[in-house]
């Protein structure tokens, strides 16, 4: 039987979001009571104990995202006040004294809340995807590693069709995680309730390519599955219309095409949370997809030999234990 491990984050407002570090042993917290929480898991007692806590943002913090170890200790923060924070981790100094992460940058193209943000996959170098409710996706890179202080906006793009931007939109993107792709990534798209990817165009410039349709909400996030080995791709979406879908891309175009297309295919809708979905997340290796929803509880899914997706288990945070659903 899986275990649940509890511990009491003290945030004093709503948990927005969580984020594991590269390894799965530190993870961070963010709230409405504008404060981040980096934690350190203890594999002697079991416990997850607090590395720092502080004010990282002037409103609720949205979103936290950890960067490659290769490029260091370093998170990403995004909240209402239309900011992107970028914090790095001062080994020297003592934990919990207030000055182990420090601010490294402030990022303020935004013209609206930031909603989402997603560090590249580390063979692309250093960048970081955002999106806000002014309806644009954002890249930055900071061209030199050694210093954080220094982040370039080197692309932006509109996300909504026919120049509409709506200022409560909700947004949310994921990175192909593939070295054998050129740039690329899902967003998804507020009112439209849709999910497009999006990779540059013959003459570099960002456009929307294929649809992930087929919602009837808003798709609260998305996430592209690592592929270790496969000969397709796979998205997996949350949406308000209370149902987990995942998404089949077949590479149709000939090899070195600069605009190759992928076959979409929806391949698994799962109703079961029967409430609003909100988050989705690969493992690892892509083979397990996680949601949690409204319901309370998280679902992991997984394919069988033939390739049809089944539920292998729900976690339900209200009991002592897990249970199983087989």
């Amino acid at each position: 039987m899986n275990q649940i491990a509890k511990f009491d984050a003290n945030h004093e407002d709503l948990i927005h979001d969580i984020a594991y570090d590269y390894y799965g042993k530190r993870l961070t917290t963010c709230s409405s009571d504008q404060k981040l929480k980096v934690w350190d898991y203890d594999e002697e007692t079991g416990q997850w104990e607090m590395n720092e806590a502080w004010k990282a943002h002037d409103c609720s913090i949205l979103k936290v995202a950890w960067a490659h170890p290769e490029f260091g200790q370093v998170i990403a923060s995004c909240s209402f006040d239309r900011s992107v924070r970028i914090w790095e981790e001062q080994e020297h100094e003592m934990k919990n004294s207030g000055r182990r992460w420090v601010e490294k940058a402030r990022l303020v193209d935004s013209r609206g809340s930031v909603q989402d943000i997603e560090f590249a996959p580390s063979h692309l170098g250093l960048k970081l995807a955002t999106c806000a409710a002014d309806g644009m996706v954002r890249i930055y890179e900071a061209m030199e590693v050694v210093n954080l202080a220094h982040w370039t906006l080197m692309e932006e793009f509109e996300v909504c069709s026919g120049g509409s931007k709506e200022a409560d939109g909700n947004y949310c993107l994921s990175w192909c995680p593939s070295r054998f792709q050129a740039q690329t990534m899902v967003v998804g798209c507020a009112k439209e309730n849709t999910a497009k990817i999006f990779r540059m165009d013959q003459s570099s410039r960002w456009q929307a390519f294929e649809v992930l349709s087929g919602h009837e909400g808003v798709v609260h996030d998305v996430s592209w599955a690592p592929n270790l080995g496969r000969s397709y791709q796979l998205i997996a979406t949350a949406s308000k219309d209370q149902n987990v879908r995942i998404f089949k891309l077949t590479d149709e175009g000939s090899p070195g095409a600069t605009e190759k297309r992928w076959r979409v295919e929806l391949v698994a809708v799962f109703p079961d949370h029967k409430a609003e979905v909100w988050k989705v997340e690969w493992n690892v290796t892509g083979t397990i997809l996680s949601s949690s929803g409204d319901d309370g509880k998280v679902r992991l899914w997984k394919a069988t030999f033939g390739d049809e997706w089944k539920c292998m288990s729900v976690i339900s945070a209200e009991q002592d234990n897990d249970y199983m659903e087989r």
